[in-house]
């Protein structure tokens, strides 16, 4: 035993009776276990009602008692008139980060309408004024003007939205899925055409929750994804198309009078000879007709079965030996010059 807890004990034990403690002592002496046994029992008695009393009561959890919101009348007045006579309302600040984290300065600023920024193999337009009315006319000059290959679309916009509780002001931007690959712009028009119509209705516009109204809208932007391949209707004739004319690579086959000619190209292109291609383009043009016995004459191919005429002669072929037809259409100009505009792609 140590000498703090020996001390602790005598002090103790100097307070009790020594009448009390030689009957301890004789008590111990004659039957130890007994002693401690009572001296347990004792202990585990509960505490009188007088000692309880001056005991300090426990900490016990209260029930949970809900609280009503404040009212939001007083706030509501406040934020109206705020925006009935703020000089500077929050709706005319178009001061926000964008989904590129760069900040913007834009104030309805006249130079930054119709932005344009590119990139190796995209561009971009920005849109942030005349909002309220269909824009597929600027983005079809816009795309008539800078693209010349097939392309994708992406149209993305920004609408700004007001809480009818505190009013306010929050600029959300939509995430549409983007557009299948374009070779014609009248397809691309007729896209666009649609997105906008789902833009300009504002009764299915996405918002956070019920609280929140449509305000106006913030910015439109048109991404352009340029591919390589030529775009129906534009451009030149190709340079290395161009060269082919100044050897014997490029064969005209324009003397018949017949409804041979596209079966007279594949011929020669399958290696017949220009002046003996007659007999190959008759059997290829009764494989694709399914045609039991050769007709004096032929009907004649449509640019819309092109894509027909490829699926047939890819039949039984390697992918390697697979090919694309492309039709040039001659266009003369205004100062005489003839350019060669591409009438029908290679189909995908």
């Amino acid at each position: 035993m140590s000498s703090n807890i020996q001390e602790r004990l005598e002090e103790e034990l100097a307070k009790i009776d020594p009448a009390v403690l030689r009957y301890f002592d004789e008590l111990l002496a004659e039957n130890a276990p007994a002693v401690r046994k009572i001296v347990q029992n004792v202990l585990d008695e509960p505490i009188s009602q007088e000692t309880q009393a001056h005991l300090q009561k426990p900490l016990l959890p209260k029930p949970y008692q809900p609280r009503a919101p404040p009212r939001q009348r007083k706030s509501r007045k406040t934020q109206e008139l705020l925006r009935e006579y703020d000089p500077f309302p929050a709706r005319k600040i178009r001061t926000v980060s964008d989904f590129q984290k760069d900040i913007l300065d834009l104030f309805d600023d006249a130079e930054k309408e119709g932005e344009e920024s590119t990139g190796r193999r995209f561009i971009r337009w920005r849109f942030i004024r005349g909002l309220g009315r269909n824009l597929t006319p600027d983005f079809m000059a816009n795309i008539r003007e800078r693209v010349s290959t097939s392309f994708y679309l992406r149209h993305v916009f920004a609408y700004q939205l007001r809480n009818i509780e505190d009013g306010t002001v929050i600029v959300y931007y939509s995430n549409p899925k983007g557009s299948q690959w374009f070779n014609k712009l009248e397809d691309a028009e007729k896209w666009l055409i649609r997105q906008e119509e789902l833009r300009l209705d504002n009764e299915r516009v996405e918002r956070p929750s019920t609280k929140w109204v449509f305000e106006g809208f913030f910015n439109v932007d048109l991404k352009v994804v340029l591919d390589r391949q030529p775009l129906v209707g534009t451009g030149p004739l190709p340079d290395w198309l161009r060269n082919l004319a100044h050897g014997r690579a490029m064969v005209t086959l324009d003397t018949y009078e017949d409804n041979l000619s596209l079966w007279r190209c594949l011929a020669v292109h399958r290696g017949a000879r220009a002046d003996r291609c007659t007999k190959e383009a008759r059997r290829l043009a009764q494989s694709f007709h399914k045609l039991k016995t050769i007709p004096p004459n032929f009907r004649k191919t449509s640019l819309d079965e092109l894509d027909k005429v490829e699926a047939h002669l890819k039949e039984g072929s390697l992918v390697s030996s697979w090919l694309g037809i492309r039709v040039y259409e001659p266009e003369r100009l205004r100062d005489g010059e003839v350019v060669w505009r591409l009438r029908t792609n290679p189909n995908p």
